[in-house]
């Protein structure tokens, strides 16, 4: 790691904020936000300290921005999965393979938005949890959508919902892309014990994993 002193050039292009974005996600997720300081943050991304703060006013900043962009871009990449099939039971699986999928390849990411948001102040604390209640009301709503269809079944639509979510998500804990299974096969596999544990029949299981798994992995990521 360099030393800051050694920097002499001040780089303040779109590289640098992607250099300090990468830094900063793998010094959260390594160390944690409270033990990581500028400092090591600008040594980290090969920058000056000062070219940190013409992107960003504080590090509490860039772990928002980081937050936010996690949730944003795994919304539109969930939607937009949601949105080539008509089926409730179809979406749902939809969602979560992408759910699962963009867990999977941005596991440092999850972990930094997840863990982390006991480090934020107040405000911020407050803007990422309705967000997250957002993304966690549209499967809520998928899941409901599947019981009216008659196709899915659960006595409480929150606690499945929990549930879910909580199981997906911890693919960032565990997937490793050297493991028996590839993220594809791990996708598919939590769309089989998603829509079973709802009571979905078999065939229609095994359809939906059909329908969605014709998305290649990682669209658009």
């Amino acid at each position: 790691m360099p030393d800051p002193a050694e920097i002499t050039a001040p780089r303040r292009g779109p590289e640098t904020r992607e250099a300090i974005d990468r830094a900063a996600v793998d010094l959260f997720a390594e160390l944690g936000y409270h033990a990581t300081s500028m400092r090591a943050l600008a040594a980290a991304a090969e920058v000056q300290p000062a070219a940190i703060y013409h992107w960003y006013q504080s590090k509490e900043a860039i772990l928002v921005h980081l937050q936010d962009d996690f949730m944003e871009q795994l919304t539109a990449r969930v939607v937009a999965a949601m949105e080539e099939h008509d089926r409730a039971a179809f979406k749902l699986a939809a969602a979560v393979r992408e759910h699962v999928v963009y867990h999977g390849l941005h596991t440092s990411e999850a972990f930094v938005t997840d863990s982390e948001i006991r480090a934020l102040t107040p405000a911020p604390r407050r803007a990422l949890i309705a967000q997250r209640d957002a993304y966690q009301a549209m499967f809520g709503g998928l899941i409901g959508d599947g019981i009216r269809e008659g196709s899915l079944r659960a006595s409480d639509v929150r606690v499945a919902t929990y549930a879910i979510l909580l199981q997906c998500t911890g693919v960032a804990l565990w997937f490793d892309p050297a493991g028996p299974l590839t993220l594809d096969e791990v996708a598919a596999r939590h769309v089989e014990l998603v829509l079973g544990s709802l009571g979905a029949e078999q065939e229609l299981i095994d359809a939906a994993n059909e329908a969605v798994g014709r998305r290649p992995v990682g669209a658009g990521a």
